[in-house]
């Protein structure tokens, strides 16, 4: 009898040693499926705050776009309703002003032309009878770029293209892009050309001016039609 008490206490001690290591075992799984489902929650979490300030942020940046570009439309509609009545009242000046003025353009060729340094300047005349004078200059050179990679020609404003094509017109027209009005930009004949029209702020100065891009050193100017008005 004692020995049959003995196994069976002994098979009881097993049965209840399983007991708590199933239990254990239960808790320990539990408790890791917990901490799992706690991570995820923080993991969602995040991610949608993340969204949600993105998104904000996306939505300010497009506001305050627009409000750019419609604050630079209002711009280009004043300065052209401006040029309009510089140009009427251009056309009034007595004639006594003419000479004088086609007199300044001669000399400042004729100074072009002594330079070697800075290139040859021709002038040419044209049979648009809206243009005062065509000038090339030998000595125009890319005005530099940013842009890296294959490049894309751009007409939307505020873009690194855009801003490096108004530099060059700058350059070309020698006025300071902050002294002028860019009154038009767009395709000058293929994706690697662009042609402009702008203005000095006095509006004493009238350009066309044609730009041609080179692979890594940014746009070139490659003419300049001094115009006699804008239409």
């Amino acid at each position: 009898m004692p020995e049959k008490n003995t196994k069976f206490d002994s098979r009881l001690d097993q049965r209840n040693h399983k007991r708590k290591k199933n239990t254990i075992l239960n808790i320990l799984i539990g408790i890791v499926i917990l901490l799992i489902i706690i991570v995820t929650v923080n993991i969602v979490t995040d991610d949608n705050e993340k969204e949600s300030a993105n998104t904000s942020s996306t939505n300010n940046e497009q506001t305050e776009e627009n409000s750019e570009n419609t604050s630079e439309e209002d711009k280009d509609k004043e300065s052209e309703a401006v040029v309009g009545n510089s140009t009427d009242s251009t056309d009034s000046t007595s004639s006594n002003e003419e000479p004088t003025s086609e007199t300044e353009v001669n000399e400042t060729t004729d100074i072009g032309e002594n330079d070697t340094e800075s290139g040859t300047v021709t002038t040419e005349a044209s049979d648009d009878p809206n243009v005062e004078s065509v000038v090339i200059d030998s000595g125009w050179q890319p005005i530099g770029t940013a842009q890296t990679g294959d490049h894309v020609s751009s007409y939307t404003k505020k873009t690194v293209d855009w801003d490096e094509k108004v530099d060059a017109l700058a350059y070309a027209a020698n006025l300071d892009p902050s002294d002028m009005y860019v009154v038009f930009l767009g395709n000058g004949g293929s994706p690697q050309k662009s042609i402009g029209t702008v203005t000095s702020k006095d509006r004493s100065e009238i350009y066309r001016i044609s730009l041609e891009w080179i692979d890594g050193e940014g746009w070139k100017p490659t003419k300049k039609e001094k115009l006699k008005a804008l239409k």
